[in-house]
């Protein structure tokens, strides 16, 4: 009796045939996970541009009103709400 026949085989087709059947998981994507955090209520927070250097040439209105994290508009919160694929900080 050959050892790859009968109910081994049919055992070992059935666990392909599930494996196929299951769809792939979405990746979160590493990037947008550094840049950006959804906050309780799905608001969607980011670091302001412009603050890592050359700030000497910027007034100190300008300095003062890029402190602290901005909020994205509402139009493009769902591409970064589906690139972190539930996986926000």
């Amino acid at each position: 009796m050959n050892f790859f026949s009968g109910q081994y085989n049919q055992k070992k087709q059935e666990a392909e045939d599930k494996r196929i059947e299951a769809m792939p998981k979405q990746k979160t994507h590493k990037g947008t996970k550094k840049r950006f955090r959804v906050t309780a209520k799905g608001k969607v927070k980011h670091r302001r541009s412009g603050t890592s250097h050359l700030q000497v040439r910027v007034s100190a209105k300008r300095k003062r009103n890029l402190r602290g994290t901005g909020v994205l508009d509402k139009s493009d919160t769902p591409n970064i709400v589906e690139a972190l694929a539930s996986n926000s900080y």
